[in-house]
């Protein structure tokens, strides 16, 4: 009883590390996140062209991307307006426009 209990947890860590090791979608455009899943995790690089300060260290980035512009929530210190960033996040929706919850800043 207790290999099989085992084996059954041993399977089941398995299983997990290999749905949080997928790769992000990867965003291209503001037609991309309409389209895509709340909670899905996004991949996307672009230059930040506005920083607006929502309250303490929490801030919304405004990102051009090739159609639009694309609203990411970070929370952190530092600034970016002005440089090229890659993010990973996740997909979020306020006010019925969607936006990406950062959740680490790559560049």
């Amino acid at each position: 009883m207790r290999r099989w209990a085992f084996i059954i947890a041993i399977v089941g860590m398995f299983v997990l590390l290999l749905l949080l090791s997928q790769k992000p979608v990867e965003l291209e455009s503001y037609d991309g996140l309409e389209e895509l899943e709340i909670n899905e995790r996004v991949y996307v690089t672009g230059k930040v062209v506005e920083e607006k300060v929502i309250y303490g260290e929490r801030k919304v980035l405004v990102l051009d991307v090739d159609d639009g512009e694309i609203d990411l929530v970070f929370e952190g210190f530092g600034s970016f307006k002005g440089e090229e960033i890659e993010v990973v996040g996740k997909v979020g929706e306020y006010e019925g426009k969607k936006q990406i919850e950062v959740e680490r800043i790559l560049s």
